[in-house]
């Protein structure tokens, strides 16, 4: 699914469907096939039932396209954090706004 954008949104994250397709042990984007990137986190603290209830993105770098749903990790995994290293304001600024943590994430993905 191509995506019609404006000149001047050529540059900006939308939320929206992201198709991937195998790619080996990885998931590539249907459209462009760049590697999709994904990261999880938990919002509930370990005691809570809803503790194994996590956010996920998944992204295309590409495109710029990126989609977010409510996901199942299990207790016993562990999920690395790449927002540990911000100040909390920043880290809390950065998870009300989609957009801006996926560009973040973008940006400081370590390949």
């Amino acid at each position: 699914m191509r995506l019609n954008r404006r000149p001047q949104d050529k540059y900006r994250w939308i939320k929206g469907p992201l198709e991937g397709v195998p790619d080996g042990d990885r998931r590539a984007c249907a459209d462009c096939g760049t590697s999709i990137r994904a990261y999880q986190y938990r919002q509930h603290p370990p005691e809570s039932d809803s503790y194994e209830r996590c956010i996920g993105f998944a992204w295309c770098p590409a495109c710029r396209l990126f989609a977010a749903n409510v996901v199942f990790v299990p207790r016993s995994r562990v999920l690395v954090d790449r927002l540990a290293g911000l100040p909390a304001e920043r880290r809390e600024a950065l998870l009300r706004k989609e957009a801006e943590l996926v560009a973040h994430l973008d940006r400081n993905w370590h390949r």
